[in-house]
């Protein structure tokens, strides 16, 4: 089927960017290894500009969705912390490819995978009501102050590490597939657990 055939291409695409970054990944490759010849190729996606540019659109398309929501959740501080943690763990877990993606293309397309990411709108509004809603509680007395932008900083830092650490996680403490994911899994009670101790009031 052709929506068949143009996923693989996405797919295969995508391992070519995360790899060798825009300028490094030739069409050709990706042809070869989807097991389609050039011309096809060019009759999906007649560039590798569009190609690239359908890749970002399709996996900023399976991320920001799901952390809008979570973002967006109610409850309270402490509840939807728990929400957007469990977000992130799952959704990285089930596209593992996701966090180096994304380093890849901000360190070496920043201005386009940035300009690709604000297409996404719903994101903002949600990042600064999640925001205001800790504020707002710092204010009322419920947790301690903090910058809201390290607290962020650090939750993304706490979930999205590991997965790019993985290789030498691995390697370092003697895990495989299926241990790593367990770790993963006990992580997001872990880290909920972290972030209150850190913002308890004395």
């Amino acid at each position: 089927m052709k929506e068949d055939k143009e996923q693989l291409i996405l797919d295969t695409a995508r391992k070519h960017f995360i790899s060798k970054g825009f300028s490094g990944t030739r069409m050709q490759e990706i042809a070869n290894e989807a097991g389609i010849n050039k011309a096809l190729l060019h009759y999906y996606f007649r560039s590798k500009d569009k190609l690239y540019k359908e890749v970002i659109s399709q996996t900023l398309g399976k991320f920001i969705p799901e952390m809008a929501a979570a973002l967006s959740s109610s409850g309270t501080f402490f509840e939807r912390t728990e929400i957007l943690v469990n977000t992130y763990i799952e959704t990285i877990t089930k596209n593992p490819e996701l966090p180096l993606f994304i380093m890849s293309e901000l360190t070496q397309n920043k201005a386009g995978f940035v300009a690709e990411m604000q297409k996404h709108a719903s994101f903002f509004p949600a990042i600064f009501s999640f925001i205001q809603q800790m504020v707002t509680e710092m204010k009322a007395g419920k947790i301690r102050k903090i910058d809201p932008m390290q607290l962020m900083i650090s939750i993304l830092g706490m979930t999205i590490f590991p997965f790019m650490a993985k290789p030498v996680i691995c390697k370092v403490f003697g895990k495989n597939e299926v241990q790593f994911d367990e770790m993963m899994f006990e992580r997001k009670a872990f880290i909920v657990d972290f972030i209150k101790n850190a913002l308890k009031k004395n």
